[in-house]
């Protein structure tokens, strides 16, 4: 006897035994028990989550000589034909290859007669519906509105929006979900048990992760796993055959991100698409990786377990993340959605794999407002000398420079700008620029009020950047307990008051001037002027 593959073999033959769809499942049996069954369905939704299957367990239920029931029997003949496909009394049609008119017309023939012996109703599947001709659609319209006695139709499609909505307003429309990772892993050890499998767990949750909420793709996926292996499930096989990472490499990448490695980011990408992974769905488990450290980081261990993380992997996540501040991990996370979504659409995804780790694990860190509302010191990361990039502001640098620029002993315009300057080297860049256009109006006893232009403003109305500013005039100066106060600016203060940015623009046109100047007194220039008397330079 030929080899009967996971899908087929276990395929669902009662409705207990649907996985993920106890909406629908629970509508039918229902109907069937109240006698309400329409005589005609839509069946919507991805591939492989049970339409086909809840079809023919729909057509069993009505036509199980011991029913209609919401569990038929699976001994009768009824059931055994339906079961097998070979029944008269329900006919399955692909939309896809029988999409015509005519062909619509020839099933309308047969619909004059009357169940076979032994059958309450003449059921017709039609799989693939959105496939049909506009025509056969037409054709079908009276029908489905007003089927002989005793006829069932059940549509199903992958793609409702395609279906006319004269169609769709004539049926009993349900709509099946995507399977859970976790409903799917569910199956997947149910059959691995019934087989006589052994298993390792991580395998499937992997493949449990890659069948994209479809049951049958995930028993796709375990027969190839399986023919690869030698009897057992191994986590290392999975990874080999579906071209994807094992989750010890992800958490030494992402180890290396944390430690600004950049340098080892580099070898364990080399490491993982040296051994033939594909990078688009190393991207979508790079990103997934990421959202596990997040719900580590905020959800903790019910958090990761509620997801379906495996023991094992919770440990090192909740170990990786320890340390590192949810602003910076939240960043991260952002960074490695957009990256891993550019690298999917990309005709070089490995090259911006690469980049995309690099610019993690060499990025600025991102500051713990609450630690600096605390009073504590704001650290920067350890990085080996070698792999420190002459941009990044180094500890001792900080250090000193907090020590130069205190508010005390300064003109009011000369602590302005030290502190503008301060709240630049704290990698707030887009902060100080803002800052930059603001003229103080008092910078003393624990008070900064300042006025603007309607962008400093609207900058400000954002209570976390009032607070960003105030914990590091405290960090600064840490007897008072500073306030900000920003207002929009008024006509008297545009045409008295000194903004940086003011005073930049000003100093820029004055060397400007100075160096046009120069050129219109140097030797060339006045040579020139003297065999073109009367011209000019434009500037």
């Amino acid at each position: 006897m030929s080899y009967l593959v996971l899908a087929r073999k276990f395929r669902p033959r009662t409705f207990s035994e649907i996985t993920g769809q106890d909406h629908v499942t629970r509508t039918l049996v229902n109907a069937i028990k109240r006698g309400r069954v329409s005589h005609a369905f839509l069946f919507c939704g991805p591939r492989g989550v049970g339409k086909t299957s809840v079809a023919r367990i729909l057509s069993k239920a009505l036509n199980c000589r011991e029913g209609p029931t919401p569990e038929p029997c699976l001994e009768c003949t009824n059931c055994k034909e339906i079961a097998a496909g070979i029944s008269l009394a329900v006919r399955e049609i692909d939309g896809a290859s029988h999409n015509s008119v005519e062909n619509v017309r020839d099933l309308i023939e047969t619909l004059k007669s009357r169940p076979p012996q032994g059958s309450r109703y003449k059921i017709y599947i039609i799989d693939e519906t959105h496939m049909l001709s506009i025509a056969a659609f037409n054709a079908l319209l009276k029908n489905l509105e007003e089927p002989p006695p005793n006829t069932v139709f059940i549509l199903a499609t992958t793609e409702p929006h395609k279906v006319p909505d004269t169609v769709i307003s004539r049926c009993q429309r349900h709509d099946f979900r995507a399977i859970s990772p976790s409903e799917i892993e569910a199956r997947l050890v149910s059959i691995a048990k019934e087989e006589g499998i052994e298993y390792e767990l991580g395998a499937l949750k992997m493949i449990s992760r890659l069948a994209e909420g479809s049951m049958r793709d995930a028993q796709s996926l375990l027969d190839r796993v399986l023919a690869f292996g030698d009897g057992k499930l191994k986590e290392s096989d999975a990874g080999a055959v579906l071209g994807v990472a094992e989750k010890t490499l992800l958490l030494k990448l992402s180890e290396a991100v944390f430690g600004r490695r950049p340098d080892d980011v580099l070898n364990i990408l080399d490491e993982a698409f040296n051994v033939g992974l594909d990078p688009r769905l190393f991207a979508d488990q790079f990103v997934s990786h990421w959202r596990d450290l997040l719900i580590a980081k905020f959800g903790g261990e019910k958090g990761l377990k509620i997801r379906g993380v495996d023991e094992s992997s919770v440990v090192s996540l909740l170990r990786q993340v320890e340390g590192v501040s949810q602003d910076d991990l939240q960043d991260l996370v952002y960074l490695a959605r957009e990256g891993a979504d550019q690298a999917i659409k990309s005709s070089y995804p490995m090259y911006a794999l690469e980049a995309l780790a690099v610019r993690m694990a060499t990025r600025q860190p991102v500051y713990d407002i609450a630690k600096l509302l605390s009073g504590s010191k704001v650290q920067n990361s350890v990085v080996d000398n070698k792999n420190r990039n002459a941009a990044q502001p180094s500890i001792e640098r900080t250090s000193s420079y907090e020590q130069k620029h205190t508010l005390t002993g300064e003109s009011t315009f000369e602590k302005w700008r030290s502190f503008v300057n301060f709240v630049d080297s704290k990698g707030k860049k887009a902060m100080s620029e803002i800052l930059k256009k603001a003229t103080v109006k008092e910078f003393d006893k624990g008070t900064l009020s300042i006025v603007g232009p309607q962008i400093l403003v609207n900058y400000f109305e954002d209570r976390d950047n009032i607070s960003i500013v105030e914990a590091f005039l405290n960090e600064i100066e840490p007897g008072n307990k500073w306030r900000l106060k920003v207002d929009l600016e008024s006509e008297g203060d545009v045409k008295s008051g000194e903004s940086i940015a003011r005073l930049e623009k000003k100093a820029e046109m004055e060397s400007r001037q100075k160096a046009i100047d120069a050129i219109e007194r140097s030797e060339a220039i006045v040579n020139i002027k003297k065999v073109f008397p009367g011209s000019s330079i434009e500037h």
